[in-house]
Parts: structure tokens; sequence; C-alpha cells
């Protein structure tokens, strides 16, 4: 099985910023992709579009929001029959001092 083909980084020396910042600006807009800028070879920074950052950011919260719905969907207790649920009713209603009659009834 072939392995998903990630695109390589942009990558481009801090002093680009300083030197060409025109063109990073420009490039950073029209990849719609991080540039990870080096210093001394090593990565120091990321810069990237807002456009491409607010969608990334967007990306990560409806991840984060399925991946909560999974774990609760994973930890939720079984389901309740009608009578245990109306028992259940019953007792709360009856801690309040409160008659419960259910729908089904």
């Amino acid at each position: 099985m072939p392995a998903l083909a990630a695109p390589l980084p942009i990558i481009r020396p801090i002093t680009d910023l300083r030197t060409q910042l025109n063109d990073v600006c420009t490039q950073a807009s029209e990849a719609q992709e991080p540039i990870v800028l080096t210093k001394n070879g090593v990565a120091s920074f990321v810069l990237m579009d807002s456009n491409a950052y607010e969608a990334a950011e967007r990306r990560n919260r409806i991840y984060l929001a399925l991946r909560e719905a999974e774990i609760e969907e994973q930890y939720r207790p079984t389901a309740l029959t009608a009578e245990e649920s109306d028992a259940n009713m019953r007792e709360i209603f009856a801690l309040w001092g409160l008659d419960y009659a259910s729908s089904g009834n």
C-alpha cells in the first residue's frame, strides 16, 4: 500500500524576511502552506498566510470536536428502557415531593 504523499515543506532562511520580504509574503499567500524559516540551518519560525492559518485552525477544531464525540460515545452508558427511565424519573420527582406521570401511561 503506497504511503500518502505529503507535500514537501517550504524552507527558507530567515534572512529572506529582511532581503526578500515581498517574495516571502507572496509565496505564503500563493502556497497556502506554512513556510519554515531557518536560522543557521535549524528551523526557528513558521510563517503562514492568515487565511491558511484560519483554515488549519478550523480543521483542528472540527477534528477535536469529532474526537470528543468519539470518546463520549465510547463511554456512554447503555440506553434505558422506557420503564427504567420512568422509574428513575419517579425517584427524582419523589425527592422533590412531586408526583411523576409519564406520557406513556
